[in-house]
């Protein structure tokens, strides 16, 4: 993954003139090559190979601290005049250290974020969209930064608390209260990157700050009556949206709408559960309770495993539409349940259910701000009410329980068997 830290200030190519100094070199170190053509320019240093006299073709060399080329002609020299002085003895050390820059620093907890940092022991597992959170706040610290400091001459143990109070001014007046809480708990974890896993001898500048209070907002569910009144104005009431712009028309209708919206209201999936869902995911019991077994995407993502599992409830609500859907005939098929005939990717079904829902709930007149997510949360609220505390065994709010050799635990077997029982959509 390629973040870019500032778009104004983004490295540019290290060039060497046409008669460079003797062994002059630039070296990547994330290729191990000399003279790439890679564009690891963040990365790039100059290098120098000193020739042993006498020593019959052996060479000294060493990676220069300087991205100025003048300046790194003087780390050369100097570095070939100690060689001499110690009759070409001296150990050369390859890396810089960690004495990094401020930009330098943030590079390297980008490759430990991304899992190619040098300390393979010390890296965790977490998702790429963690990864680009992260580095987006780091962005932004370094954009408050680089009003007062150089990023690449200045050190990052000489930032001070002065930097920290200047970002967190420019956070109260750019966040809410959640967000700027995720901010200010990022930088804090890029500091304690810096103190616990490269053990550069600092204080963690962010480690005090008044954090802010999160209101938590009500859940909103649909009752019966507005979501039948969303369904039946599919194929009724104007299906077009005016775009912004030159006033282009979009249609909103397809033809698995109805279908796609019952789906996410009766199984409680996210998108991509629903619109992956295949008929050979239905499993049953031998007392002949059915369910959906699925990949835990989203957990299994951010951990980076496949061992993760969850369950789908068939209740009879669920099962009605399945035999709408053509169960009898597709059942143990390897087709899609939802737009089987599907010519497009997935993540266009996903989008398109997203942006027509909300198109028909504005348009059948159900005077509620919600989207195509609050149809999952409709679901939780009524399985809850069915079941209360295993709700979390069905919808994956709990602490997960990786499923071995294809059997099911059997704490999650008994709220499938419940669940199937007592979960009735809006309460019928």
């Amino acid at each position: 993954m390629k973040i870019n830290f500032i778009v104004s200030m983004q490295m540019s190519k290290m060039k060497l003139p046409k008669n460079p100094h003797k062994g002059m070199k630039i070296y990547c170190h994330k290729c191990k090559r000399d003279n790439p053509t890679c564009n690891h320019y963040d990365i790039h240093r100059y290098k120098v190979k000193i020739h042993v006299v006498g020593g019959d073709g052996r060479k000294r060399t060493k990676v220069l601290n300087s991205k100025n080329y003048n300046d790194a002609v003087k780390e050369a020299i100097d570095f070939e005049n100690e060689l001499k002085a110690t009759n070409y003895e001296k150990v050369v050390m390859e890396e810089a250290g960690n004495d990094y820059s401020i930009l330098d620093a943030v590079v390297q907890y980008q490759r430990y974020l991304s899992g190619q940092h040098k300390y393979a022991h010390k890296i965790k597992k977490v998702s790429v969209e963690y990864q680009k959170e992260c580095m987006r706040y780091c962005k932004f610290f370094l954009d408050s930064l680089h009003e007062v400091r150089d990023l690449m001459a200045t050190r990052i143990v000489e930032v001070n608390q002065n930097d920290v109070a200047r970002f967190y001014l420019w956070a109260e007046n750019h966040y809410g209260a959640k967000s700027f809480n995720k901010c200010m708990g990022a930088l804090k974890a890029f500091f304690a990157f810096l103190i616990d896993v490269e053990e550069i001898m600092m204080k963690n500048q962010f480690a005090v700050y008044e954090s802010k209070s999160v209101v938590m907002k009500d859940v909103t569910t649909l009752t019966k009556g507005e979501f039948q009144t969303i369904i039946d104005s599919i194929g009724v009431v104007n299906p077009f949206q005016l775009l912004g712009g030159k006033g282009e028309r979009k249609n909103m209708y397809k033809p698995y709408l109805v279908h796609g919206f019952k789906l996410f209201l009766l199984t409680g999936g996210r998108r991509e559960d629903v619109v992956e869902l295949r008929w050979c995911d239905m499993l049953i019991t031998i007392e002949g309770v059915k369910f959906f077994k699925i990949a835990n995407k989203k957990v299994n993502r951010i951990r980076r495993t496949e061992e993760y599992n969850k369950y789908v409830p068939i209740n009879d609500d669920l099962f009605e539409l399945l035999l709408e859907m053509g169960y009898e005939a597709k059942k143990n098929t390897d087709d899609y349940i939802l737009f089987p005939e599907r010519n497009v990717k997935a993540k266009t079904i996903m989008d398109a259910l997203s942006k027509s829902f909300s198109h028909y709930v504005k348009e059948s007149g159900v005077q509620k701000d919600i989207s195509l997510k609050n149809l999952r949360k409709t679901y939780i609220t009524w399985v809850h009410r069915a079941i209360g505390k295993n709700t979390g065994l069905l919808t994956s709010h709990s602490s997960e329980k990786v499923l071995k050799d294809h059997y099911i635990d059997s704490a999650v077997l008994s709220a499938v068997e419940e669940a199937t029982l007592k979960i009735r959509m809006f309460g019928e």
